[in-house]
């Protein structure tokens, strides 16, 4: 016999509704308006966000935990011809009905398959459906670029910028060329990118790269190869983190000298650059007047220094030697007041 869930007292609905997984509210408020109202007037999601995964066979939007133990449910768009028996039917804004089914992972966490055509415009259509009911915007996308053309993964990067540019974050992996970097930094929006990604290819003229016009809160390249000392000073965010650079002693002190003599207040207020080798101290902060701080250096690192820039605030420089399967060495530099 079905539970009459219409006649219990409206609180005790709330409670059932509380206790129901992101999975199971879906689904019932895809079949049934009156859930779907009831539902999104009662519950408030306070301690989740949602992640969408992009890759080459599969749409993920993950909905997981922002504190205390970690939790995650998933529901995955997948290409339609891997649709199986034991299938339903849901339906999500004016597209067609598309065959969905259960799937539960190792750990117990229930998740929903949806085997659509995976178009941009039927995965806005699912985005649209879940932030209606769950009204949890998007935290941030991770994009893998491993056996996805160019033309895919700059429609990927297009919906970003339509739909997602105030998400968070963009975290970008797999390879691509030289080329394609450029472009994804010039057009790509977003709050913070982190980009892990593995050059196909190199340019011929490395010291003659173009500048690229980003402008971003934080950014993170952890193949920095890339990029030259034209590049590194264009790049407009609050912070830089560039690691594997081939940038010299000489450029990273051409680099400190333009942003201290600036005397606009630049945005930048912390900038990280890893190589792996060891700098010379003298070459790297020649001509910048730097104060020995070595006394207040924090514990870990090799030395401390701080200098005065136009603009009146303070530099502080912490240079360090970080051990992994490779050594490597880094720059550490933060701006604030000067005290």
């Amino acid at each position: 016999m079905a539970l009459p869930l219409f006649k219990l007292p409206i609180l005790v609905i709330k409670l059932l509704l509380e206790t129901m997984g992101f999975v199971e509210i879906f689904l019932l408020t895809r079949t049934s308006l009156k859930i779907k109202r009831i539902y999104k007037h009662l519950v408030t999601i306070q301690n989740y966000e949602m992640r969408l995964y992009l890759e080459n066979e599969v749409f993920i939007f993950e909905f997981q935990t922002k504190s205390g133990p970690i939790f995650n449910t998933a529901i995955y768009l997948n290409p339609k011809e891997y649709q199986h028996e034991d299938l339903f039917q849901l339906k999500f804004g004016s597209s067609d009905l598309a065959p969905s089914a259960f799937c539960i992972t190792i750990n117990g966490n229930l998740y929903l398959n949806v085997y659509w055509n995976r178009s941009i415009n039927q995965a806005t259509e699912l985005y649209n459906a879940l932030l209606e009911v769950f009204r949890i915007p998007l935290k941030g996308i991770q994009m893998d670029l491993h056996d996805v053309s160019v033309e895919t993964h700059r429609s990927w990067i297009n919906w970003n910028n339509e739909y997602f540019s105030d998400a968070s974050y963009m975290a970008i992996k797999g390879t691509c060329s030289f080329h394609d970097y450029s472009w994804i930094l010039e057009n790509l929006r977003t709050q913070t990118l982190f980009f892990d990604v593995l050059p196909t290819d190199y340019p011929e003229d490395p010291g003659n790269i173009a500048p690229v016009n980003i402008e971003l809160a934080e950014i993170y390249i952890q193949n920095g190869r890339w990029i030259n000392m034209q590049q590194l000073i264009t790049f407009k965010a609050q912070s830089i983190s560039i690691r594997d650079t081939a940038l010299t002693d000489l450029e990273i002190n051409q680099v400190l000298r333009d942003w201290r003599d600036s005397e606009i207040p630049p945005k930048l207020e912390q900038l990280c650059i890893y190589f792996n080798r060891e700098a010379n101290l003298d070459v790297v902060l020649q001509g910048l007047d730097a104060t020995d701080e070595d006394l207040m250096k924090p514990d870990g690192t090799l030395d401390q220094w701080s200098f005065n820039m136009t603009n009146g605030k303070k530099c502080k420089a912490i240079y360090a030697e970080y051990e992994d399967d490779v050594s490597e060495f880094g720059f550490e530099f933060q701006v604030g007041n000067n005290q």
